[in-house]
């Protein structure tokens, strides 16, 4: 069965990638913000021709399109490992029913399903390499938010600079720091929906490729179990188990049940076993072969764990939802060392320092919740690559 620490381990892999694109594209903005300072309105028109006719923007794009090749390598890898670890976890139920169990590497008929798994999957690196697809959510004149692709918010961004220095502002660095916010707070998005321009569903780079690749995995999965479920007669299902876990899905993890008993259960449930955020996966299996890989002791504990109620700053949570706590201040620590980046690349010493002082703060609170709540905290998750603290007077 899957392990929650291994699929982590996936999924920050592709996670990880990503955010260093991510970094270098927003050091890239603050440097062409940074060479506008100080200089003088006929200096700045040199300054935007030179960046809009050279080569920055097609490099970045270029770069994005051999990760993603890269990417859709180890997708094609990976869904492959999931796909024969699957296999194997069936071979006792084939032999149970006096089946011939055929090895992953052998079977055609699973080894084609995964194959279009693949496929479908690395739709998204595909479109990465499609500059109009790569872009910044911003807020428009009017202050709707709207889809930019990253070429349009490249020249916008010079062209803003240059009515800054011609406008004759007093703090060139204030008038730009609005937009470096943005960028930041945006990172590079990919308009997932095929539709147009400043319309549509954009979603965070490196978590648009988390989230695809779980996705992948989660098909490979539930479409393996199902087709060797077929093949040796499965009357029932296994769910796996993790803790913490979220409270509508205790009562179901760990256990085996008939088919006819898990539709039912499954189907009263608002948040069903391996949608949306779910990370339990659903094995096929003949009742009465083997044992639950979890013992009852083992997950009274995991439910225990997960419902323990602590407290902090005058609210109660369950260990559950400690961990999502966790993860909207890890969001926020990223979101303000995204802003401390661009805003060192474009040489703006306030925003720095108002960056990293929140960064301190929130750290400080992050450390301080998951020592009070009893739970791990995880470093990996606070890494932002091209981050380094700088010391604030």
């Amino acid at each position: 069965m899957p392990d929650d620490k291994k699929l982590n381990l996936i999924l920050e892999r592709f996670y990880n990638r990503y955010n260093k694109y991510n970094t270098k594209v927003l050091k890239k903005l603050g440097e062409a913000i940074k060479k506008f300072d100080g200089v003088s309105p006929s200096q700045s028109h040199i300054i935007a021709q030179e960046l809009k006719y050279g080569n920055d923007i097609n490099e970045l794009l270029e770069e994005l399109s051999k990760i993603s090749g890269k990417s859709v390598k180890d997708l094609e890898k990976t869904l492959e490992i999931v796909a024969k670890e699957n296999t194997d976890f069936a071979e006792v139920y084939y032999k149970a029913q006096n089946k011939e169990f055929v090895k992953y590497a052998d079977n055609v008929q699973l080894k084609r399903f995964v194959k279009s798994v693949e496929k479908e999957t690395n739709k998204l690196f595909r479109n990465l390499s499609r500059a109009r697809n790569i872009g910044f959510v911003l807020k428009n004149n009017k202050g709707n938010s709207v889809f930019r692709p990253i070429k349009q918010v490249y020249n916008d961004l010079i062209d803003e600079a240059v009515f800054n220095v011609t406008t004759g502002v007093t703090d060139y660095q204030s008038a730009m720091r609005n937009t470096i916010k943005q960028l930041a707070d945006s990172g590079i998005k990919v308009n997932e929906e095929k539709v147009a321009y400043g319309t549509g569903y954009a979603r965070r780079i490196d978590s648009s490729v988390k989230q695809n690749v779980l996705t992948g995995i989660r098909k490979v999965n539930i479409g393996i179990q199902e087709q060797v479920g077929k093949q040796f007669g499965a009357d029932g299902v296994e769910i796996s188990a993790h803790s913490p876990c979220a409270e509508d899905h205790l009562p179901i993890q760990g256990r085996q049940y008939s088919k006819k008993e898990f539709e039912q259960l499954n189907g009263d449930l608002d948040r069903p076993i391996g949608e949306y955020n779910c990370r339990h996966f659903i094995f096929s299996i003949v009742l009465g072969v083997n044992r639950p890989e979890y013992n009852s002791k083992q997950l009274n504990e995991m439910r225990q764990e997960s419902l323990e109620k602590v407290e902090y700053e005058g609210k109660k949570y369950t260990k559950y939802e400690a961990t999502q706590v966790q993860r909207k201040l890890e969001t926020e620590i990223r979101k303000q060392k995204d802003r401390q980046i661009i805003a060192r690349a474009s040489g703006d010493k306030e925003e720095i320092a108002k960056a990293q002082e929140k960064i301190t703060i929130l750290t400080r609170k992050y450390n301080d919740f998951s020592k009070n709540a009893g739970i791990k905290t995880y470093k990996e998750n606070l890494t932002v690559a091209g981050y380094k603290r700088v010391a604030i007077n």
